[in-house]
């Protein structure tokens, strides 16, 4: 296979950036909404042509194989999703959806590129890219004024993390001599009782962390989310967890050979779990219920690094691509629920829903029905996977907090239930939708069906990529 050929999503993905940039210079605006799901449908089709692609760059500072291959396929797909969801852009100043579509390509060739970074430098700049386009596009809100405090702590949050793994990263290469994570796996062993080479660890880790909005480094997700336009949260909400879930994989698994390490992580997954469930439990307002809920499932995405020997990571990587689906699913119907004067969406709004759009309520509905981790449902299996390879590790205390979580969590989602199927509210008018959002709607719906039923093929294909990495 050509090189050109294996790196092809990243190509389609830059040429995009490339066209919407041009397209903002000359001031273009018409029919941009069609561009973008025209420029992310290629972006799909390029992944799958580079699937099973194979090839290093920038002297292997870069590799192509399938582990970055499956999460190009997933982001290229998540990518498709987001852009037909938000064709609209109703929180959008018109003359700045140009640079919308701009800047959310750009990001999204950044967490395409951090997938397959194999070098800690080229890993923190691809982090970079995929960072700093969002911190501006949260201020793109329309009026009011709520955006600009989300986007200053988004920034300021941002800039912290970044600083903690740029540290992390010299301590890294100060204990262990290179910044390649095949090299830092050989060295690794002999540096296990370094104090150094485990500050490096611990100040790397937290950046991840903050990626995924884990306990204690989610400060930053309720204000953003409930504060920038809907649009940028239903990209936050998913593409950046795809590439923390790829930077867990690759290299959170590595340093689970510390003996600090390890109880450290099982406590900072317990924490997420229950403080984003209690905190979600108070919320009236479905942006912030919806950022805790992002918090407790890091949680559970950090058990399957916990449990990497025994098929963790694996699951925490079909748990990825499933967190991602479910969101994109339950933010499609939050962006046609956006009232104008509105910091948030109070979960008043919800009323009457199934009334107002039944093919959206009921969509809505097994969206959360999987965040809270019912069967048959996506997010049951990912649980039960999560919580299974947490066992066999031995980790019996966090499984008995997970499981724990899980009734928690069911308060909190079949609350917002109840509250779209069972109130009424009288003269609410319709939702309309076009036919390519209903469509998408009940493809996202049967899919967390499908994948909670049937995940083994997801599944397979997560095995393959991480039989990739170097420590498998």
């Amino acid at each position: 296979m050509l090189v050109i050929q294996t790196i092809l999503p990243e190509i389609v993905i830059g040429c995009a950036a490339a066209f919407f940039f041009g397209c903002s210079l000359m001031g273009v605006e018409k029919d941009m909404p069609r561009y973008a799901v025209g420029w992310a449908v290629l972006g799909l089709v390029a992944a799958l042509i580079s699937f099973n692609g194979n090839a290093e760059l920038l002297h292997g500072a870069y590799k192509i194989d399938r582990f970055s291959r499956f999460f190009a396929l997933c982001i290229s797909a998540a990518f498709l999703v987001f852009m037909i969801i938000t064709v609209k852009l109703e929180e959008i100043e018109k003359s700045l959806r140009t640079d919308f579509y701009f800047f959310i390509t750009i990001s999204t060739l950044g967490i395409m590129m951090v997938t397959g970074a194999t070098e800690l430098l080229t890993l923190f700049i691809a982090l970079e890219i995929s960072s700093y386009p969002l911190y501006v596009i949260t201020s793109y809100r329309k009026g009011m004024g709520f955006q600009f405090e989300a986007s200053a702590k988004y920034l300021v949050f941002g800039v912290v993390s970044t600083g903690l793994m740029v540290y992390g990263i010299s301590y890294l290469y100060g204990a262990l001599g290179s910044t390649f994570i095949g090299d830092m796996i050989v060295a690794l062993p002999s540096h296990l009782y370094d104090p150094l080479t485990l500050v490096g660890v611990i100040l790397f880790m937290a950046g991840i962390f903050y990626k995924v909005a884990a306990f204690p480094f989610h400060f930053w997700a309720p204000d953003v989310y409930s504060g920038a336009p809907v649009e940028v949260v239903t990209f936050i909400a998913s593409m950046p967890k795809l590439a923390a879930v790829a930077l867990l994989a690759r290299v959170g698994g590595t340093f689970m050979d510390f003996e600090v390490l390890a109880p450290a992580l099982a406590l900072l997954a317990v924490l997420s779990m229950t403080a984003g469930n209690l905190l979600a439990l108070a919320q009236k307002e479905l942006k912030r219920l919806l950022a805790y809920s992002a918090v407790s499932h890091a949680g559970y995405i950090l058990l399957g690094v916990l449990a990497a020997e025994k098929g963790g990571l694996n699951a925490a990587m079909f748990y990825g691509a499933v967190y991602a689906l479910m969101s994109l699913t339950a933010f499609l119907v939050a962006v046609q629920l956006v009232s104008k004067g509105k910091n948030d969406i109070p979960l008043t709004d919800l009323r009457g829903l199934w009334r107002r759009a039944p093919l959206l309520a009921v969509v809505f509905t097994i969206a959360l029905v999987s965040l809270a981790g019912l069967p048959p449902t996506a997010g049951f299996t990912g649980k039960l996977l999560l919580l299974t390879a947490a066992w066999k590790a031995g980790w019996f205390w966090t499984v008995v907090f997970g499981v724990l979580n899980s009734l928690l969590g069911m308060f909190v989602y079949l609350n917002v239930i109840r509250v779209s199927l069972v109130d009424d509210q009288a003269g609410e008018a319709s939702i309309v939708s076009g036919p390519l959002l209903q469509t998408t709607a009940t493809i996202l719906g049967f899919g967390i069906l499908f994948l909670g039923v049937l995940p083994n093929g997801l599944l397979a294909m997560a095995r393959r990529a991480l039989a990739a990495l170097l420590y498998v």
